[in-house]
């Protein structure tokens, strides 16, 4: 590609039928129709504002033919899964890496060393991704001793206001229960993503999260990982974004007094979306009490029967 050529075309000539179809094309491996749609209308909006003379029936046509196919994803609620059986999910990954069998021992649990490595990696960042509400890219982009900050035991995470979608700086400690998996990962896993596969190149980076080709990992790279560790366990693909669902919910369900509190977790500027994730939170877990209540009404034993006749009424 000419970045020459970028740098000096206009608007109009960068938004070409092709461009938006390679772009619809990537984004449809990795967001739910519904957010294609979004990403299509808001390119549309913008390019009408930048090149208001083009004619752009053919993106108008393209965006309002990918809202007739859009669906809002499906059943949602029923989907999410609790922050409890997410942290369990990146526990289960990294025990599995630390104890499976080697591939030459010929069992069914056997990984090679890249094989666990991966494990570890995924189930780490599954079991972090749950306690630090961080959204893909600020999560795919940590870089240690840029963002991820190492000063012996103690381990912060700080983001600037360019770097955050809401503009605002972020420092937060690292969770406590898994210093001891970023130690293991940095010592010993880490290596071997950067040079165990036949494709790694040895390069030198900083970067948190390596691919298994011993590159930097991509956001959407990360993003597949996570949504397959999930849908192996789960039968269902949970993405990144959920996992703040699944974080709230725990926090209005354990401690009610912290909804005030989902705002600035989340990282919202205003609190009408922390208001949405506030109630949809309040959903999820009445439904499940229900769920629960029906089971135990089920399952309870049978009261005895009373032989027919004439009730007493109760003494005062």
């Amino acid at each position: 590609m000419d970045v020459r050529r970028i740098e000096t075309s206009r608007p109009e000539d960068l938004v070409s039928r092709e461009a938006v179809l390679a772009y619809v094309e990537h984004l449809s491996t990795v967001n739910a129709s519904m957010t294609v749609f979004n990403r299509i209308e808001e390119l549309y909006d913008a390019i009408r504002v930048m090149a208001p003379k083009h004619d752009w029936t053919w993106l108008n046509i393209a965006q309002r033919n990918l809202r007739s196919s859009a669906r809002p994803s499906k059943n949602k609620l029923a989907r999410l899964q609790t922050a409890e059986k997410l942290d369990e999910l990146g526990f289960s990954l990294m025990a599995e890496a630390e104890t499976a069998f080697y591939w030459n021992d010929h069992d069914g649990t056997a990984m090679t060393l890249l094989e666990r490595a991966l494990a570890f990696r995924d189930g780490f960042a599954v079991a972090l991704l749950i306690r630090r509400f961080f959204r893909i890219k600020n999560f795919s982009s940590l870089s240690i001793g840029d963002n991820l900050l190492i000063d012996g035991e103690t381990v912060n995470f700080a983001f600037l206001a360019s770097e955050m979608k809401n503009k605002r700086p972020m420092d937060a400690p690292f969770p406590e229960p898994l210093l001891w998996a970023l130690k293991r990962y940095l010592e010993h896993y880490r290596p071997i993503l950067l040079t165990e596969s036949g494709k790694a190149k040895g390069i030198k980076t900083n970067a948190l999260w390596i691919s298994r080709d011993g590159t930097e990992l991509t956001p959407s790279s990360l993003h597949y990982a996570i949504r397959r560790r999930t849908r192996e366990a789960f039968g269902v693909a949970i993405p990144p974004h959920w996992f703040r669902d699944a974080g709230v919910t725990m926090l209005v369900r354990d401690a009610p007094a912290s909804a005030r509190l989902t705002s600035s977790v989340l990282g919202h500027a205003s609190p009408e979306m922390a208001n949405r994730h506030y109630n949809q939170a309040l959903m999820i877990e009445s439904g499940r009490r229900h769920a629960r209540l029906i089971e135990s009404l089920i399952d309870a034993p049978s009261p005895p029967s009373r032989k027919a006749g004439r009730l007493r009424a109760c003494a005062p």
